[in-house]
């Protein structure tokens, strides 16, 4: 029972992907999403209320269906990152990587020597118990590390960091970007939007994928039209709360109420 990685394939591969993020750290909500054939489905334990401890229930409800599972990690924290691969996750991303030695760090982490110092067992989730029996051999080629970019100084490190061996691709986070400019949430603003467009196209010319996530379908068709690679719409409590929203209102219109 070998690995195969068809995220990490596609992304190598130059192919288009386009996903979900599931914030709520619900398992029954991130299976639901995950049926809805989406390519990959963002777990976040970085601003939802998961912990490493909770994705164990998260990857099982993904792992069923054709969706594949991303983990997005809390921090760097190795310890962190040895117990999220070894419940199974082979695609992370990682928050706030400002520059190369973080970058490295991170890869050191993630792999087993002697490309890094990733911890060793045989007995765990991700080798199915023992029972692929060239788990080892087989993880630092399956393993997809992608690294978070969420400052103009680590947008100006891109390709730098791109490049770094073991990170398969970069992601740029337009929340943290926006707020590092002053534009607190403006996520579609113009200096915004520029400033990712043009690291995209930086990336793209030395061979390096990005990704990130967007408020909206409309915004991404604009993402992949500059050259995004992998693309994630909202989370599930925004569009929960979009859908709740918009019942509301209907219904408190339609009985005459105030809104």
């Amino acid at each position: 029972m070998s690995l195969n990685n068809t995220f990490k394939n596609k992304l190598l591969a130059g192919q288009r992907q386009l996903g979900g993020w599931s914030l709520s750290g619900s398992a029954t909500i991130a299976e639901a999403m995950a049926h809805l054939d989406y390519d990959y489905l963002v777990l976040d334990l970085e601003h939802g209320p998961s912990s490493t401890q909770d994705l164990l229930q998260l990857l099982r409800a993904v792992e069923q269906t054709t969706t594949q599972p991303v983990v997005r990690m809390a921090s760097h924290d190795p310890i962190a990152i040895k117990q999220a691969l070894d419940l199974g996750a082979m695609n992370l991303y990682f928050p706030f990587v400002e520059n190369v030695a973080e970058a490295e760090a991170i890869v050191q982490a993630a792999f087993y020597p002697p490309a890094g110092r990733r911890g060793f067992a045989k007995m765990h989730r991700a080798s199915r118990y023992g029972t692929r029996t060239t788990y080892v051999e087989d993880a630092n080629d399956a393993i997809c590390l992608m690294a978070q970019l969420e400052t103009p100084e680590a947008l100006a490190q891109a390709v730098e960091i791109g490049k770094v061996p073991g990170i398969s691709a970069v992601f740029i986070g337009p929340g943290d970007l926006s707020a590092a400019l002053g534009l607190h949430g403006q996520v579609n603003h113009p200096e915004v939007r520029q400033l990712a467009a043009d690291t995209v196209a930086r990336c793209r010319e030395a061979g390096i994928a990005v990704g990130t996530v967007v408020p909206a379908p409309a915004d991404a068709v604009w993402a992949f039209g500059v050259g995004f690679s992998y693309v994630s719409i909202a989370n599930d409590v925004a569009s929960l709360l979009t859908k709740c929203r918009e019942h509301l209102a209907d219904a408190r219109q339609g009985l005459g109420e105030a809104l």
